[in-house]
């Protein structure tokens, strides 16, 4: 049995699913067919029954046309009768009070039954079985002035007995072949059924060799198997994804560091030739390193901001934020660190929903935009900031009078790392992340953000966020 189990648990899919289906196919049927063959045995006892009552209801009628005073030679004349009403192996006889036979009718060809006398108040029909054999027996009493006595019916179920034969062999027959055939459906039908599911296999072994390029054709069915085939190119999507933004990080976060990290490694080799004992040398390096030192904790700051970023859901129904109480929050923060610049707020329309974006996301999207305009507002402090609701979404525009941005570096200002002019930025302190990370998070919110902007005249950031369902 061990065994056994063990090659069940081992075989494929396929042969499971063809095993499982003829075992329940074939029980199925078994059930069936079982209570099947008892409701015909039933009915063909009944039939049976029934016809040995109706041959002693036609002799208990020609006995009472005969009168009460039935004699021996009318029960003799009455051979003639029960031979033609007599069936096919059915056995008649007539016996006295003492159980003596007085004669028997029946025929020479099938096997005499001897059945144990037992006289009768009434008619009665019972069932007997004799060498494994059914047999109904049906008596009923004679009763007149010259006779007194029995008359007995004696059925075998012969023919009861061919037919559930017969039946048990064409049922036992239909089983083997229900069986089979189930077996055999089973197996292609599986083989049909678990195509999918083998390539999805070649399709991760593919995966395992080449990358996470492969990808399962999209299934023509909308059962499960092709639900499960859309589930894993959307995976496979994502994961490609993410091994992309990985591979992105670090490709960015190498080139990044690789800068300040050489500014510290010479300021640290002239500080070993020479600083030790130059007290200016020392200043300046130590100063210069840990200056150094500061960009690369801001800048890995940064890229794990990035990173978050990239990892927002798009259409989180859980998030939700006041988008006028945020505003004027983060307004109120920013007047504070920088008094000479004008912060205009405008607020168009009701706005009274909530937008679909956590209040920490949409500080730190408006932190990034408010930094840069005051980075970048070197003559005109005056920033405007204007929220305008529309019929699903909110729209949000910073704008400021500041140095502008060349038409020509317009569409790139959101790649990360990128900077319009790369002197003027890290003499800012900026890193080229901030617009990426806004980018991302508007966009992980289901909304989209670009900018307007001209040389020495400013620049015009706008984002549209959709109201929370």
């Amino acid at each position: 049995m061990t065994k056994l189990l063990n090659w069940f648990n081992n075989c494929s899919l396929k042969v499971k699913w063809s095993i499982g289906a003829s075992t329940a196919i074939f029980f199925t049927f078994f059930i069936f067919s079982f209570f099947q063959y008892h409701v015909i045995s039933n009915w063909l006892l009944n039939e049976e029954e029934n016809n040995v009552r109706q041959v002693l209801d036609e002799l208990a009628i020609f006995y009472k046309q005969r009168g009460p005073d039935i004699d021996m030679a009318d029960l003799s004349d009455s051979e003639d009768l029960i031979k033609q009403i007599v069936e096919k192996n059915q056995t008649i006889r007539i016996t006295d009070t003492s159980g003596k036979e007085v004669f028997v009718v029946h025929n020479e060809q099938d096997p005499y039954y001897y059945i144990p006398f037992q006289p009768v108040d009434g008619k009665t029909i019972m069932q007997l079985q004799t060498n494994g054999k059914k047999l109904y027996v049906g008596r009923m009493p004679i009763q007149s002035r010259q006779f007194n006595g029995y008359v007995e019916v004696i059925y075998p179920l012969n023919r009861y007995h061919q037919m559930m034969s017969n039946l048990w062999f064409v049922m036992s027959m239909f089983g083997l072949a229900a069986l089979v055939l189930s077996g055999v459906f089973g197996f292609v039908m599986a083989k049909n059924f678990l195509k999918p599911l083998q390539k999805l296999s070649n399709a991760m072994r593919m995966i395992q060799r080449r990358g996470f390029q492969q990808r399962m054709e999209p299934s023509r069915s909308h059962d499960e198997i092709g639900e499960l085939t859309v589930i894993f190119n959307e995976m496979m999507d994502k994961l490609e994804r993410s091994f992309a933004q990985q591979k992105q990080f670090v490709e960015d976060a190498s080139h990044e560091l690789r800068t300040p990290i050489q500014i510290m490694e010479g300021h640290l080799s002239l500080l070993n030739r020479w600083g030790k004992k130059d007290e200016v040398i020392l200043d300046e390096s130590l100063f210069a390193s840990l200056q150094e030192l500061d960009r690369i904790k801001y800048l890995v700051q940064e890229l794990l901001e990035l990173s978050r970023a990239e990892q927002i859901q798009k259409g989180d129904g859980e998030a939700s934020a006041d988008i006028v109480s945020t505003i004027e929050r983060v307004l109120k923060n920013f007047q504070l660190l920088h008094k000479e610049y004008t912060f205009i707020f405008d607020q168009r329309g009701n706005l009274s929903h909530q937008v679909g974006i956590s209040d920490h996301h949409l500080e730190q999207v408006l932190i990034i935009l408010l930094d840069n305009a005051v980075k970048y507002s070197d003559k005109n402090k005056n920033i405007t900031i204007l929220i305008e609701e529309m019929e699903q979404d909110v729209k949000v525009i910073i704008e400021d009078k500041g140095i502008g941005i060349p038409e020509d570096q317009l569409s790139s200002i959101f790649h990360r790392f990128y900077r319009v002019d790369k002197a003027r930025s890290r003499e800012k302190g900026g890193n080229g992340l901030g617009l990426a990370i806004a980018k991302q998070i508007i966009e992980g919110y289901g909304g989209n953000i670009n900018a307007e902007s001209q040389v020495d005249e400013g620049t015009r950031v706008q984002f549209v966020l959709p109201f929370k369902v």
